[in-house]
């Protein structure tokens, strides 16, 4: 049976599209230390993944209002507290961007790649 296209699948896949573009760039840094230039350009085009995730998020809350998977979740919670955590995200690829280009000769890869870790552990929607 087909997936029907509509603002909850829309959701969905983009979430899954980012989870699984974080967890592929923070196994990469894990297993090879000498991509951190590398990973802090995808981490970089991530951003557009996580304005994705917002946008789609924005929209099912709006045109979603009688799906149980919106129903499910405290009024507000796709249109305000996912944007801010989006903005959140956003924030932090960046900063572990700039960590992997800027770490005047320190080895900073096995922290990003474990704060990475960490933020997919908890991420909450």
């Amino acid at each position: 049976m087909a997936t029907r296209i509509g603002p909850v699948s829309t959701f969905k896949r983009h979430h899954a599209a980012f989870v699984f573009d974080l967890q592929r760039q923070a196994r990469v840094l894990t297993t090879d230390p000498q991509a951190a230039g590398a990973v802090s350009e995808k981490l970089c085009g991530l951003v557009g993944r996580v304005y994705q995730l917002k946008d789609a998020s924005m929209a099912m809350a709006v045109d979603a209002r009688g799906n149980a998977y919106v129903l499910a979740k405290p009024y507000g919670f796709y249109s305000y507290n996912v944007p801010h955590v989006c903005n959140d995200l956003v924030a932090c690829l960046l900063h572990w961007a700039d960590i992997l280009v800027n770490t005047d000769g320190r080895r900073t890869d096995g922290l990003v790649a474990t704060s990475m870790e960490g933020v997919l552990a908890t991420l909450w929607f």
